[in-house]
């Protein structure tokens, strides 16, 4: 039996502003720009996974009660999220203006014929990567700039607003609730806020610096 608690690497995530920067590199004019758009928009307002984003069917979508209903393939649990106006606006922009006529029950489709479903998370990661290129942000190892670090952004805006960490697990969709607990050691600034000074806290031996 392991004592020793496991020691969890945390990876940094995107800013608004990089987010922000990614998404005006997008051509919305064009049916490929459209389902781009929805998709980093969706991933970065909403933190779902690349996986659940690329099986995304039609049916998920309650455009009546504004919600988007999914079982994650990850933890095989159902998650309902609201669908905001804008992530509901540029996901119908596509699906009205720039998705193929498709049989297909998928939301999001290849550009080019057969049109069906993206083939897999890489295909939804490589979506980013191309306009993280357009935005001049380079990505080097543990950077946190991948399609997952949408997720991690999402997580950690949240905290920033002062979202409860049990509703930041619930968001997300967490199998466990301690696994929102990584978004603590990035809000820097609700950390600093929680720092101890050392009043009160006898010192002997001089004080090193």
């Amino acid at each position: 039996m392991n004592l020793h608690n496991e020691r969890k690497k945390i990876l940094p995530c995107f800013t608004h502003e990089e987010v922000e920067t990614i998404l005006k590199q997008i051509d919305i004019d064009t049916k490929e720009g459209k389902r781009d758009y929805a998709i980093l928009f969706l991933a970065s307002h909403t933190g779902l996974r690349a996986v659940d984003i690329a099986n995304l069917r039609l049916t998920d979508l309650d455009w009546v009660n504004d919600t988007i209903c999914i079982v994650q393939r990850k933890t095989g649990r159902l998650l309902i999220l609201p669908m905001e106006t804008d992530t509901g606006n540029a996901i119908a922009a596509y699906i009205l203006e720039g998705r193929p006529e498709s049989d297909s029950e998928h939301v999001f489709l290849r550009t080019m014929a057969p049109y069906r479903k993206l083939s897999d998370v890489g295909a939804v990661g490589n979506i980013l990567q191309k306009y993280l290129k357009k935005a001049g942000l380079t990505r080097s190892p543990g950077d946190g700039k991948s399609f997952h670090g949408l997720r991690r952004s999402m997580g950690t805006w949240m905290l920033e607003s002062g979202v409860p960490l049990t509703t930041i697990s619930q968001v997300l969709g967490h199998k466990e609730q301690d696994s929102a607990k990584q978004y603590l050691s990035m809000d820097h600034k609700r950390l600093a806020e929680c720092t101890l000074d050392f009043q009160g806290i006898p010192i002997k031996g001089g004080l090193f610096l």
